[in-house]
């Protein structure tokens, strides 16, 4: 029986890809003034408007709540025990925010360690 002649892919095209050169015109330069743009005062704006309306949330009283992991920091506890004692309802009080963030309220925490420290 006669070996069948081994054929041979046929070899790779050598193409190189070129980036094609675009420049946006919209696009600011390295060296560019930011007071050359016509956006510098929108953004000016804009900015102002974010600061003047982070003065306003700050100054509002609004009740400070702690993350599981400040909480666990909080307590000396890890977060796994903070979860297992919300999973058997025990442990501190929590509240929720939103669909799935937990929060602790530091009044909550200082109530449990009240209640569940040593007495001697």
């Amino acid at each position: 029986m006669a070996k069948r002649a081994r054929v041979k892919s046929p070899p790779k095209r050598a193409t190189k890809r070129v980036a094609k050169a675009f420049i946006d015109p919209r696009q600011m330069g390295l060296f560019d003034a930011l007071e050359a743009t016509p956006a510098a005062p929108a953004r000016m704006r804009r900015a102002k408007a974010v600061k003047q309306k982070l003065e306003s949330v700050e100054a509002s009283p609004r009740p400070v709540v702690l993350s599981p992991r400040g909480a666990a920091q909080y307590l000396g506890v890890s977060v796994s025990t903070l979860k297992n004692w919300r999973a058997k309802k025990m442990g501190p009080g929590w509240v929720m925010r939103g669909a799935r963030l937990i929060a602790y309220r530091p009044v909550d925490l200082e109530h449990f360690l009240e209640q569940h420290s040593a007495k001697r």
